[in-house]
């Protein structure tokens, strides 16, 4: 860190910008890259910042007004204009690379017969970012019942969190229907009479199927 601190603002501000927007772009995905990709995303979202924070700088000069182009180390005016501008660039450009750029890209190639991938981590990466409204889920377990939660019922009971969690260990959801193995099926409240609402977890090893209702 006390090397990090030594170095030129200007580098500084490349690489904190960078790792902001590679954090943006990588969240929830749970990538591992090595070393040197890493750092070379970390220096492409920083320069890309960086440019664009020269490229507003430059705009409002033509306006008439001051902006700092260039990081003075003794003036700490442009280091912070600078910085915030870099960060805003950075990240705003994740942004649009994780909503529109990438889903972009993977088309052209996919359509130039390059690659059919979508680079997800997993399958259920691919599922979760899908751009789907889903309407229900039903969970397999291992022993045989099925829970369903419907999430229009789930939403209008008030629950404090989204109607589904969904994660590498298993599943947390608010049951509104149990489909046994033998039996008849029966309804389930998410809210009990004091007021605490249910939600229930089923870990990884537990479950043997995932079947999602959703449209586009």
């Amino acid at each position: 860190m006390n090397d990090l601190l030594k170095l030129p603002y200007e580098i500084q501000i490349v690489l904190v910008a960078g790792y902001l927007g590679y954090k943006l772009v990588t969240a929830t995905k749970k990538a591992e890259h090595k070393t040197e990709d890493f750092l070379l995303q970390v220096l492409v979202f920083g320069t890309v910042g960086r440019v664009l924070s020269y490229l507003v700088a430059r705009l409002v000069m033509t306006l008439g007004y001051w902006a700092p182009t260039t990081v003075v180390d003794t003036d700490y005016n442009s280091v912070a204009v600078i910085s915030a501008l870099s960060i805003a660039g950075s990240v705003g450009f994740a942004m649009l690379w994780r909503t529109h750029l990438d889903k972009a890209v993977k088309g052209v190639m996919s359509y130039l017969n390059i690659y059919h991938d979508d680079h997800e981590t997993s399958a259920l990466r691919s599922v979760t970012s899908a751009k789907a409204r889903w309407s229900f889920i039903q969970v397999h377990l291992a022993n045989g019942t099925i829970l369903e939660s419907l999430f229009k019922l789930a939403e209008q009971s008030g629950i404090p969190s989204r109607p589904i969690i969904l994660n590498d260990d298993g599943i947390a959801l608010y049951v509104t229907t149990i489909h046994p193995k033998e039996g008849e099926s029966r309804e389930c409240e998410q809210v009990t009479p004091s007021g605490e609402t249910i939600i229930t977890y089923v870990p990884r090893s537990e479950i043997k199927q995932i079947d999602i209702g959703w449209k586009k």
